[in-house]
C-alpha cells in the first residue's frame, strides 16, 4: 500500500490518498472527508501514517521540523544505526545529505532494494529539503550523523587524524 499527499476535493487542505493495487481510498484528516473502502491492515497504516503526519505528542516539537518531517528523519537514522543491506542503502542516503563530496553521493538505483515505507519517509525528507535548506548539524542532529559516519565511513575519521 502506498500513500500519497494531494488536496482533499471537500475542503481544499492536504489529504491522503491511499493505492494498493487497484484500489484507492481518500482520507482527509482535516475535514473527515472519505471515499472508498480498507481492509482492517490498511486501515491501521493509514492511522499510523496519519500520527506521523499530525504529530502524536512523542516528541517535543521540533523548531524546525514538522510532526511528520520529524518522524521520517529520527526514523531513517534509526534504520542507518542498524546493520542490515536496507540500513547501509538508508546510511547513503543521508550521508550523501551530511557531505556528498567526502561521504558520497546516493546512488538513486539504491532506491530498487528498499520498502515502501522506507522510500516514502526519504521522500519527506526530500520535500524538506527542498522547501527549507537546512544540513543536519543545523537541526541538532550532528551527533546522530557523527555516528553514521563512525559505523558506515570509518575511514573518513582516521584522514582526519
Amino acid at each position: 500500500m502506498n500513500i500519497y499527499h494531494s488536496t482533499c476535493p471537500s475542503c481544499g487542505n492536504e489529504a491522503d490518498h491511499l493505492v494498493d493495487g487497484n484500489i484507492i481510498a481518500v482520507r482527509c484528516a482535516h475535514c473527515g472527508y472519505w471515499a472508498g473502502e480498507l481492509s482492517g491492515t490498511q486501515e491501521r497504516r493509514l492511522k499510523r501514517h496519519q500520527d506521523r503526519r499530525m504529530g502524536s505528542g512523542d516528541h517535543d516539537a521540533h523548531p524546525i521540523l514538522t510532526p511528520e518531517e520529524y518522524w521520517a528523519l529520527t526514523y531513517l537514522i534509526r534504520l542507518a544505526q542498524s546493520n542490515t543491506g536496507q540500513s547501509g542503502r538508508v546510511a547513503n542516503f543521508l550521508l550523501s545529505w551530511w557531505n556528498s563530496a567526502s561521504c558520497g553521493a546516493f546512488d538513486l538505483t539504491d532506491l530498487w532494494g528498499l520498502d515502501d515505507e522506507i522510500t516514502q519517509a526519504m521522500q519527506v525528507v526530500i520535500r524538506f529539503l527542498c522547501r527549507r535548506q537546512h544540513y543536519p548539524d543545523t537541526l541538532g542532529l550532528k551527533a546522530e550523523f557523527q555516528a553514521l559516519i563512525e559505523q558506515w565511513r570509518p575511514h573518513l575519521l582516521e584522514e582526519e587524524a
